[in-house]
């Protein structure tokens, strides 16, 4: 049985609990408390594998980033959301759940949210030398220009039908 929000809210006081749309339950929690919510999450109440990490970029939103976590319960079967908001930090959670640590890669990839104490923060999918987070709602749509142009030979017959049948117009075999 998942957590009531209300259960949440009083077990993270500094936090807003709720339901998300997808009816798990959330904590939304002060960047500065992520570590502590996660480890107790854990620990005390039994959130112990980890499920997944994204960030929600909002340009109008103060901070501008969304963290979310997704933690499971083996023994209850119920999902827990742990979120926060940040404009550009927070503290990796590696130490907690080792299975973070691409998923901390990922976002700092994409969205070029730093996670300190991180054991390698490098890049994971963009080139190494690319410049700019492409999932930043400020990040150009079309800032990497692609040429459509054909600028090899081409092999092969490259004549097209209607000139191998006789040109345009002409019947075609089998009366269509």
């Amino acid at each position: 049985m998942a957590l009531a929000p209300e259960a949440l809210q009083a077990a993270f006081p500094n936090g807003a609990a709720g339901l998300s749309a997808d009816d798990i339950p959330y904590i939304l929690v002060p960047v500065g408390d992520v570590l502590d919510v996660i480890q107790r999450c854990r620990d005390e109440l039994g959130y112990s594998r980890w499920i997944d990490m994204t960030a929600v970029d909002d340009l109008e939103a103060e901070p501008r980033f969304e963290l979310q976590y997704l933690l499971y319960s083996m023994t209850t079967h119920s999902w827990l959301r742990i979120k926060t908001q940040t404009n550009e930090r927070v503290a990796s959670v590696t130490e907690i759940f080792a299975g973070a640590n691409w998923y901390e890669r990922e976002v700092f990839d994409l969205f070029g949210i730093e996670f300190d104490g991180h054991p390698n923060l490098t890049r994971i999918m963009m080139p190494d030398d690319w410049e700019g987070y492409p999932l930043r709602r400020d990040y150009p749509i079309g800032g990497e220009p692609i040429d459509f142009t054909v600028t090899r030979e081409l092999h092969g017959d490259v004549t097209l039908r209607d000139e191998r049948i006789g040109g345009a117009g002409a019947p075609r075999p089998g009366g269509r």
